[in-house]
């Protein structure tokens, strides 16, 4: 097992992940939120209402494990209910990220969530055994956090509906990068539905072919 990285890395990859974010146009304005956890237990938070391109290492929040700030100035998402609920169910994950990505996103708008979890892509069904949606609950609330600890306890990557996504990682940048597959998936999936004029025509794998390939990712060929 890696050691943990210092406070002082962890830093540079959250402000690393928070620049990747706007690059790839997975979050607008100052939208979404990035944290670690630290060997402590405690976090470091991306600050509320700044635009994740602006995010620099000292502006990143150090905060208990149940979100409140310790040290920095900035203000604490309330979207950090999240986070804390993701780490609770999840002792192995050490980084989180919120965000927006606009056609992962809109997916869950036309009520199609479901299909981004369907047996499609080889990689996704692997890595991630698909890409649930936690049903619509006011954003920001505990209700949320509670609703979807269940889906974090199981899933690296959820879906929030009406409200973006969420990816766990073992570091900031191993969670923004499963961000950008959620993203991808959503792309090459509408893609695969409007060359096949619907659902229905996009091929899906069959149970062999998921007991496979499940079979190479686990002998350490995929």
């Amino acid at each position: 097992m890696a050691l943990p990285l210092s406070e002082y890395d962890l830093r540079r990859l959250i402000v690393k992940s928070c620049r990747a974010l706007v690059e790839k146009d997975l979050v607008a304005a100052a939208d979404g939120n990035i944290s670690a956890r630290l060997p402590s237990g405690n976090l470091l938070v991306t600050p509320s209402r700044v635009s994740k391109g602006d995010i620099v290492e000292d502006a990143v929040l150090y905060c208990s494990p149940d979100g409140r700030r310790i040290r920095g100035t900035g203000q604490v998402s309330s979207e950090i209910m999240l986070h804390v609920a993701a780490y609770a169910v999840r002792k192995d994950v050490r980084a989180i990220v919120h965000a927006h990505p606009p056609l992962a996103s809109a997916f869950t708008f036309a009520g199609a969530e479901a299909f981004l979890s369907e047996p499609i892509l080889p990689e996704v069904v692997a890595r991630l055994g698909g890409i649930p949606a936690v049903p619509y609950v006011t954003p920001g609330t505990q209700a949320l956090a509670d609703a979807a600890a269940p889906y974090f306890a199981k899933h690296d990557a959820v879906l929030l509906n009406q409200h973006g996504a969420v990816t766990l990682g073992s570091d900031p940048w191993s969670a923004y990068l499963l961000m950008e597959k959620v993203e991808h998936t959503a792309v090459v999936l509408k893609a695969a539905r409007d060359l096949a004029g619907g659902e229905r025509g996009v091929l899906r794998l069959t149970p062999e072919q998921i007991a496979d390939l499940l079979k190479s990712y686990r002998f350490g060929r995929g």
